[in-house]
């Protein structure tokens, strides 16, 4: 199945279906290359993570929306 870059952040994995881990880490990695975060930035990609994390446990498993909302967030003024 490949590598679920994910993996490593979630805390209970067991609260995601595969399909959603899959989707989740597409979104993560998709996210992290469009932001230019490299994998050094360990702060940063925590923080994508975690967005991406939250976002899927209120129902948003689509690999799509997740990156594209966490990339509006991330580039939208505070």
């Amino acid at each position: 199945m490949g590598h679920m870059p994910i993996r490593s952040y979630l805390e209970d994995r067991a609260a995601f279906e595969p399909e959603a881990i899959t989707a989740m880490s597409q979104a993560f990695e998709q996210a992290c290359t469009a932001l230019a975060i490299t994998a050094s930035q360990k702060h940063e990609r925590t923080v994508i993570a975690t967005r991406i994390i939250d976002l899927a446990r209120t129902g948003v498993v689509d690999a799509k929306a997740l990156r594209d909302r966490v990339l509006l967030e991330t580039r939208s003024p505070p």
